[in-house]
């Protein structure tokens, strides 16, 4: 009787269960499903004999792995209560439930499976949906309005611009790509793309990505670094995408006619963008032109690729409207990133000008200064700005009064003059131009100055040797003619000197003494003119110096000069021996002039990296400080008459001939200090 009982009430329950409202599923403890009642059939669309002996068949495919999960929970005994998911019908639409599962134990207490009861909430879902659409489409727009104020970096503006369109409780697309118009190339060119590449990844997108209990700065970081970064699979998809804006499609005319178009199925619309379908094998999709100042500047592309869900005409509305907010600001940015480009350009035009610039204000106070001025003063551009100019670029504590710069502050105009500049060490064309405010007002200056002291000093070489050139000339002239006339009266004079005798004498010697000066300066004038031929040879540099102290031994013991020689250079140098033997016999004759009687002069020969030096010191009278700049000029000299002021000056051309240079230093009453640095090249 118990029994019958027993098997009664079984009956019962299973009428109960079968007839019951709400789907009624039970499983093993690997999914898969025991029973499976008229409700389950009705709500999912399979059979219970489709369904039975199967794992879960309404789990999407994106959610297996979570139903798993929930699986290992009920093993150990854990109830789910008004568990809200996805489910997949039978032909492939999804529907939102509500679910309650529970562990089924046997008779010895051991968990065997589960029993799931469902409820379609898809209808419950949608109101609540449109609700909280409605309810949040000012907090949407905040957001965006947020983001788009914190940003004025193009590629970081579309993509939190399309990560709004993609997440779940922004407008809900499961994907989003921004199609910029190239003008110049006639084509709507592939900017950016975000969403996932499966359903897995959908699936935790949709449930990590949200504004729920974040801040604009979370957001923003979960876009930078999260499943929706830079250089998705879909993101470099879609910067392949170029489209023709010359081919009739929906995607060109939401360009041209600057309209939304909403394609329920590519298949039934012959305007579908064929690029599209192929490369994103989309179904269904909407378009939304980017207006800006009644222009179209891009097209927002979405599609619900994952989960199917219809773009409904709501979805439109909102997806316009979201469009036209973000397409100035879009624009604005874009505008942005070319002045900011321009400004970089024409800062890296300021830094490389090599002419000094800098800005200052109507107080002398320096705002702005480039490379030039940096590199100039030695100094950084944190060293220089805030101090006053005329500290800077005078050393003084007030304006120079001849500066161009203080003539703007002063007049309002522009100046420009060269100006010679102690303080800076050399000469600087100078220019001032004042600067005013848009109300007229006088703010500042911008000053040019331009280095010219090696122009100067070519300038200036140049003018000196045209006159050089003219002197030598009319000198040519006038050794050419007194030469022959000055050899016959010296050939005459020799013979009587040596025939006469007595007063005659005497007075025929004196005429033979001032001749052999006259032909010595002749000679010295048609040297200079002729100027410097070489033929090089290799030649010891002690041995050569050794040869011209000789030369000069006995006027150096007449005179009671004590000569010190230092060699210390077994080197050889390619010269013109002769030519080199006369310009240090210049210098060493200078010194023994310079000494008169009793002195010293100190030979000294040493290597100074790549060069030989020759150093020639004296203990004679020196050279003034006003005549040092000068001693190497043509017909200068500090010896009175006698002196043609050649000499030094065919020495300094001999050495420049060589690739040498010569380098001097005096003091009055002290003596000088000559030295000739010849190159060490093929040999040494």
């Amino acid at each position: 009787m118990d029994n019958f009982r027993t098997l009664e009430k079984k009956a019962d329950l299973e009428e109960t269960v079968e007839n019951f409202p709400d789907a009624i599923v039970s499983f093993d403890l690997d999914g898969i499903v025991t029973s499976w009642n008229k409700a389950a059939e009705k709500m999912y669309g399979f059979s219970k004999e489709e369904s039975i002996g199967r794992f879960l068949p309404f789990t999407p495919r994106y959610l297996i792995n979570i139903e798993k999960q929930n699986i290992e929970r009920i093993k150990n005994g854990e109830f789910l209560r008004d568990y809200e998911t996805i489910r997949q019908r039978k032909d492939g639409t999804t529907i939102d439930v509500s679910l309650s599962v529970s562990p089924v134990r046997d008779q010895n207490e051991n968990i065997i499976g589960g029993i799931c009861i469902s409820r379609d909430i898809s209808e419950k879902k949608r109101f609540q949906k449109e609700l909280i659409r409605r309810n949040q489409e000012l907090s949407r727009l905040f957001f965006i309005s947020s983001a788009m104020r914190g940003t004025l970096e193009l590629e970081r503006l579309l993509r939190m611009i399309l990560t709004a369109v993609t997440m779940s409780d922004g407008l809900g697309f499961n994907r989003a790509i921004l199609f910029l118009v190239d003008e110049n190339r006639g084509i709507l060119k592939g900017a950016m793309g975000v969403g996932p590449s499966s359903p897995e990844e959908a699936g935790k997108i949709w449930r990590d990505l949200s504004l729920e209990k974040k801040t604009l700065s979370d957001i923003i970081y979960e876009i930078e670094t999260g499943a929706l970064k830079k250089d998705s699979l879909l993101d470099r998809l879609s910067l392949s995408l170029e489209i023709p804006l010359s081919e009739d499609t929906i995607l060109t005319r939401a360009v041209k006619e600057k309209k939304p178009f909403n394609i329920f199925n590519v298949k039934e619309e012959p305007l579908s963008d064929s690029v599209l379908i192929e490369q994103l094998e989309t179904e269904a999709y909407a378009v939304a032109p980017l207006v800006s100042r009644d222009k179209v500047i891009g097209v927002i592309w979405v599609d619900n690729h994952f989960n199917k869900i219809p773009i409904l005409e709501e979805d439109m509305t909102f997806l316009s409207a979201f469009s036209n907010h973000v397409a100035s600001a879009v624009e604005n940015t874009r505008l942005f990133e070319q002045v900011s480009q321009a400004e970089q350009e024409l800062e890296n035009i300021f830094e490389s000008i090599s002419d000094k610039i800098f800005f200052t204000t109507k107080d002398y106070i320096i705002k702005k200064v480039n490379k030039a001025v940096c590199e100039k003063l030695g100094m950084t551009p944190a060293e220089i700005i805030g101090k006053r100019c005329f500290e800077v670029f005078h050393g003084r504590t007030e304006p120079r009064k001849r500066c161009p710069h203080h003539k703007t502050i002063e007049t309002k105009m522009a100046y420009i003059e060269e100006l010679e500049e102690p303080y800076l060490g050399g000469t600087f064309i100078t220019s001032s131009s004042p600067i005013f405010d848009n109300n007229g007002e006088f703010i500042g200056t911008v000053n040019v100055m331009r280095d010219i002291t090696e122009i100067k000093k070519l300038r200036e070489e140049l003018i000196l040797a045209q006159r050089m050139a003219a002197l030598g000339e009319v000198a040519a002239r006038v050794a050419h003619d007194i030469r022959n006339p000055l050899v016959s009266i010296g050939g005459f004079a020799r013979r009587l000197e040596r025939n006469l005798k007595g007063p005659l004498k005497e007075y025929a010697e004196i005429i033979v003494k001032e001749i052999t000066g006259l032909e010595v300066i002749l000679m010295e004038i048609l040297s200079y003119i002729r100027g410097v031929s070489l033929e090089r040879q290799m030649v010891s540099v002690d041995s050569l110096v050794e040869e011209i102290t000789t030369t000069v031994k006995s006027e150096l013991e007449e005179r009671e000069i004590t000569l010190v020689k230092e060699f210390n250079s077994p080197f050889q140098v390619f010269m013109d021996a002769g030519n080199i033997r006369e310009a240090l016999l210049n210098i060493i004759t200078n010194a023994i002039h310079a000494i008169g009687k009793k002195g010293k002069i100190i030979i000294r020969t040493y290597k100074e990296k790549d060069f030989v030096a020759i150093e020639i010191k004296d203990t004679g009278i020196g050279i003034p400080e006003e005549a040092l700049p000068f001693i190497f000029d043509p017909f200068f000299t500090t010896k009175g008459s006698g002196s043609t002021g050649l000499g030094l000056t065919i020495t300094h051309k001999i050495i420049e001939k060589h690739k040498g240079r010569i380098e001097v230093e005096s003091k009055p009453n002290t003596g000088s200090t000559f030295r000739v640095l010849l190159p060490l090249k093929n040999g040494g």
